[in-house]
């Protein structure tokens, strides 16, 4: 199974927490996959690129153990090539995990500079790629602010995954808003395992929520909690406030002009 999203929304949470023993094992944006990218760009023939994927993801879904599943989380700069994999791969169903618009323009807000030039570089790719459909000229992005930047490329990754469920079907591309996992935990973790193949029980489940995955921090280890969480992003949005809600405003009327909605396709779990 695939899980794709769209940066800084749980998601190497998520692939942590559903590589259970026995049951599945989660590969966290493997490199291979970005090769593939670095190739197309470099003007690899349509068919090569193919090929290389075709072999990329064979490779990569090879289990570690007997009976286990294989859930592959690709880099976001992966994104572009989505529709490929899965007419590649026609059996494995596909996750798109996402915050929202406002939660991610706060991350990228808090995490400073380096996060800024990131989202440029990465729309950068994506253009290149052709990925970005949304009426701008090329020029017009060194216009915008870093946050309008960071907007623009969570659009075209909500366009395209929408495109994808749209082409292939509701019930192989399903979508989790990063604040329902936050919030309801075992129910997404369920849901979320209930889609991708993989056999785990409540029991399995409840282990899972109340282990490390939940408790320390994705990327440095340390001692975390969703109230932690609230509070850093609080004390950014109170930051950045300004800023955030002129983009976020903004990114709305952009995606009412290119019928882009703002949530993701046939949700996982109920977001009332």
């Amino acid at each position: 199974g695939f899980l794709f999203h769209s940066a800084f929304c749980g998601s190497t949470l998520l692939t942590r927490a559903l590589s259970h023993r026995g049951a599945a094992m989660g590969l966290s944006e493997p490199v291979l996959l970005n090769d593939v990218v670095g190739f197309r760009r470099r003007g690899a023939e349509p068919r090569a690129v193919a090929r290389l994927a075709d072999l990329a993801t064979r490779a990569l879904g090879r289990p570690f153990a007997m009976g286990e599943k294989i859930v592959v989380k690709p880099s976001n700069v992966v994104n572009p090539l989505a529709e490929l994999l899965l007419a590649l791969r026609p059996e494995s169903p596909a996750l798109f995990l996402y915050a929202p618009l406002e939660t991610f323009l706060i991350s990228v807000a808090r995490k400073g500079l380096p996060c800024r030039l990131w989202v440029r570089e990465l729309l950068a790719g994506y253009l290149r790629d052709g990925f970005v459909a949304l009426g701008f000229e090329a020029e017009d992005y060194f216009r915008q602010t870093d946050l309008q930047v960071a907007a623009v490329g969570w659009l075209a990754q909500h366009a395209c995954f929408h495109r994808l469920a749209a082409k292939v079907g509701p019930g192989r591309i399903r979508s989790l808003d990063a604040n329902v996992m936050t919030a309801q935990p075992f129910v997404a973790i369920s849901a979320a395992a209930r889609h991708l193949g993989i056999a785990l029980d409540s029991q399995a489940v409840e282990g899972i929520v109340s282990g490390p995955s939940f408790s320390r921090h994705s990327k440095s280890g340390q001692s975390f909690s969703p109230e932690s969480r609230t509070a850093e992003y609080a004390a950014a949005r109170e930051a950045y406030g300004t800023e955030i809600d002129l983009v976020v405003d903004w990114a709305g009327k952009v995606a009412a002009n290119a019928g882009i909605s703002l949530d993701g396709p046939s949700p996982l779990v109920d977001q009332a």
